[in-house]
């Protein structure tokens, strides 16, 4: 069995991303941490039964509706499943791996299932669900779809050995009991243990059509080496609704002559179109594969390869040293257009290896790389500005590699692609800010970008999704999973935390972040495109910020704390702290003061036990952190 152990090589010296400049690789000193042998997430029991989290929301407005809450937080290791689903009569489905355990061994995980039906009581959404939808069996990473005339179909694994994928239908969606079954179709194959980390789509006439990819168990999950693959990523279909299947396929240029193996969820589905498929898969931090999208024009009888980029060491034998290099994260995603064309997204990563076979990566690589049907392969280097379609906006120059809860990804993370009918392309997907949870890690939020030209130019503007200052400011925005169909405005399911990180991971030795089982919100949101596409004016390749806040030193204080700001232009400089229902009640006004370094002062004394925020302010420009005071 290889050895696969990955390397968290740090970064002593502070960084020096701005906002609205361009992403590159964060130089600084390395710092191995070594990080224990693992496998991916898929149904691990963790070892040490943690407490649960006692941190109560201090959100005190409300706008977008929690579908479910699950104490299992880690909704993929890399790409993410196809989860939500606006249908055309304005019904929305979703779905997340669910858990309402506090226990480290979630004997309940299985899929939570919640509807939408506009009109419906209350907010629209079901009551929040409590238990999952396989009643008796547990279950993990679900994939959604429509199903039959009026149906849906929920796909997931069940990680006992020769058992088959989960398949839970229903012929009225939002109602009705589920029908569950593990169909012979779907059973491992010969010479493979486990199918893990499925991914489905369905097609065709009443959506009988269903299309699976899903991975054999690799050996650093306790499977076996499969047609020379140690985790081959195998394709399965039915054209009878799950009647019959053709059985599980190793596609051509997917084999052992080009790969070694493929990671858990490195991989995603587009929508369908027609009989046009398309999945994209590859590269992440766990397998050095090229990042390529396998299509079909004929529902699946037939698959094309088309290499997106080329990996230098997707054969590396482990016996001799690499040298640094860029590649995909193993987060990706997929769109077809309504010309037949393939639009993908995915994170940026750098790694290197060492002559033992050890595999290490950067953890403070940036980059949202783009690329449609039509581009020439994209650069070894991955390197180069014009395929950059998001970054991290903050600075994070204050911020240092303890300040990072480790996800193994880019710092722009889980890409999701939505096209529509007038050739817009939207890119949504996950970033780290500047902003810090109780513990002191970098929460990520959510942005979007837009292309009104099929991806050949993009809007200026990055916008943030999750700016709504009382609901998201101090949460960990992660997991975006776009409903593929959309109206005037996107769909867009995703996991809240106040916490960063996510302790399926971070409660293991030498890795950060949660290390506590808490509540996580799945929440809805429906952001207008015309929000994301305005054109705000701003060159961001040019512009610099005229204003850099530091978070408050220390934080908790009990006595005094001081903010440290630096200004680039003459401007009016204030700072205003404000309790948590919104209260002003404290302000220090500089006046107008030159370019320069200016400190704030907070003494303890002004304020009771609590937390704030304090926001300064310098002409048009505003930043805004949370401070406790003991």
């Amino acid at each position: 069995m290889k050895k696969f152990l990955f390397f968290l090589l740090a970064f002593g010296i502070g960084i020096g991303v701005f906002a609205q400049v361009r992403p590159h690789f964060l130089n600084g000193g390395n710092k191995n941490f070594k990080a224990p042998t693992r496998g991916m997430a898929i149904d691990n029991t963790v070892v040490g039964l943690q407490s649960f989290n006692p941190i109560v929301t201090p959100k005190s407005v409300l706008d977008d509706p929690s579908t479910m809450v699950s104490t299992y937080d880690e909704q993929t290791n890399a790409a993410i499943a196809p989860r939500a689903y606006l249908y055309p009569d304005g019904t929305i489905a979703a779905v997340c791996t669910w858990s309402a355990s506090t226990s480290s061994a979630f004997a309940d995980r299985g899929t939570g299932y919640n509807y939408y039906a506009p009109g419906s009581a209350g907010n629209g959404w079901m009551a929040q669900p409590t238990s999952r939808i396989e009643t008796g069996i547990r279950t993990g990473w679900p994939s959604y779809a429509p199903f039959g005339a009026n149906g849906e179909i929920v796909i997931a694994h069940n990680v006992t050995a020769g058992v088959a994928l989960i398949m839970s239908t229903r012929t009225t969606k939002g109602t009705g009991t589920w029908n569950v079954t593990q169909p012979a179709g779907l059973v491992p194959p010969s010479g493979a243990t486990v199918m893990a980390w499925p991914r489905m789509v369905t097609n065709g006439t009443n959506r009988n059509n269903i299309h699976i990819i899903a991975l054999t168990e690799p050996t650093a999950n306790g499977g076996v080496v499969y047609q020379g693959l140690d985790g081959a990523l195998l394709y399965n279909r039915s054209t009878d609704g799950g009647v019959t299947w053709i059985g599980w396929q190793l596609l051509a240029g997917m084999t052992s002559a080009q790969y070694m193996g493929f990671g858990g969820d490195d991989y995603a589905w587009a929508e369908p179109k027609g009989d046009t498929l398309c999945f994209i898969a590859g590269a992440g931090v766990s397998q050095w594969n090229d990042e390529f999208i396998m299509k079909s024009t004929d529902n699946g009888t037939t698959w094309t390869k088309t290499k997106i980029w080329t990996c230098p060491y997707d054969l590396w034998p482990g016996t001799t040293a690499t040298d640094t290099f860029y590649l995909p994260d193993g987060g990706c995603a997929a769109a077809i257009d309504k010309n037949g064309k393939v639009h993908v997204a995915f994170g940026r990563q750098r790694a290197i290896g060492d002559a033992t076979g050890a595999k290490s990566y950067f953890p403070f690589t940036d980059g949202l790389i783009y690329w449609h049907e039509g581009m020439a392969p994209l650069p070894q280097s991955l390197d180069v500005d014009s395929i950059f379609v998001g970054w991290v906006k903050d600075d994070l120059s204050l911020m240092t590699l303890t300040n990072l809860a480790f996800y193994q990804n880019s710092l722009s993370a889980w890409p999701q692609i939505v096209t529509d009918e007038n050739n817009y392309v939207f890119v949504i997907w996950a970033s780290v800010t500047s902003l810090l949870d109780p513990d002191n890690y970098m929460l990520r939020h959510l942005y979007a970008r837009a292309s009104i030209d099929g991806g050949v130019t993009w809007r200026d503007s990055l916008v943030e999704l999750t700016s709504n200052f009382f609901q998201y400011h101090w949460e960990e925005c992660v997991y975006p999973c776009a409903s593929p169909t959309s109206t005037d405005s996107l769909y867009i399911l995703f996991q809240g935390d106040l916490s960063a990180g996510n302790y399926l991971t971070d409660s293991q030795p030498n890795m950060q972040g949660q290390t506590l089982i808490d509540n996580n919100d799945m929440y809805f949101i429906k952001p207008s495109k015309f929000d994301i596409e305005v054109l705000d004016g701003i060159d961001q390749k040019k512009s610099q910020p005229v204003m850099m806040v530091s978070q408050n030193i220390p934080n908790p204080f009990m006595n005094q704390t001081k903010v440290n700001v630096t200004l680039s232009k003459k401007g009016t400089l204030s700072l205003e702290v404000y309790s948590l229902v919104g209260q002003k009640v404290a302000e220090i006004n500089k006046g107008i003061v030159n370019p320069g370094n200016y400190q704030f002062v907070l003494d303890a004394s002004q304020f009771t036990q609590g937390i704030y925020f304090y926001t300064v302010k310098c002409n048009n420009e505003s930043s805004t952190r949370k401070m406790i005071v003991e």
